[in-house]
């Protein structure tokens, strides 16, 4: 499950190349918007409210062509939500109250997917610039990958973690001296670009 939510944050930082009429600049603000007003959709908690920010960023994503990774969406949600669900309605605690927290859930779920598919990463360095996050923008995203390649190398070698919790410590500790190793470089690129130790 986590290297299936890890592939689709992968996959739409990929397709932010993708050149379609969603990924223009002058369009950030309106993604923006929209990712900003999903997070307070929860002070709206309206059903209606949820459903026509969740139609709005799927739309764009798929006009963005970004039909995989709003499928990977639901795929990822989906069994999430409804084990929540159900794990309420055995427990005799299903209330609007569950449904509202599931949707708003997904709300800004698919809203922070829809603004990362579809915003091409100059456009984001654009902004981070301005508040000097932009080196730790690059290093996410090369952890992300690495990381993502160095599952798909583990697996293809026959690595198969299962249900044993025990299984995953390999792949802890490479991803923490693989986050070791990118942070060193971020911490480099800040002290030559000026920004001082504390």
């Amino acid at each position: 499950r986590g290297c299936l939510d890890l592939s689709l944050l992968v996959e739409a930082l990929k397709h932010q190349e993708a050149r379609t009429i969603v990924h223009r600049e002058d369009l950030l603000i309106f993604k923006i918007t929209i990712l900003l007003l999903s997070y307070v959709s929860i002070i709206i908690n309206s059903f209606e409210f949820y459903l026509a920010l969740i139609l709005s960023s799927i739309t764009i994503m798929l006009v963005g062509r970004a039909y995989n990774i709003f499928l990977h969406s639901i795929v990822v949600y989906g069994p999430a939500a409804l084990l929540i669900y159900f794990a309420n309605l055995v427990f005799n605690t299903v209330s609007s109250r569950t449904v509202v927290i599931l949707l708003y859930g997904y709300t800004v779920f698919i809203g922070l997917l829809m603004i990362v598919s579809t915003t091409p990463r100059k456009q984001f360095l654009r902004v981070l610039e301005k508040v000097r996050l932009d080196v730790v923008f690059f290093m996410t995203f090369s952890i992300l990958e690495e990381f993502s390649e160095m599952l798909n190398s583990k697996k293809a070698r026959g690595w198969e973690p299962g249900l044993n919790i025990l299984n995953y410590y390999v792949v802890i500790v490479d991803a923490i001296k693989l986050s070791v190793v990118r942070l060193k470089n971020v911490e480099e690129s800040l002290l030559a670009r000026g920004v001082e130790r504390v």
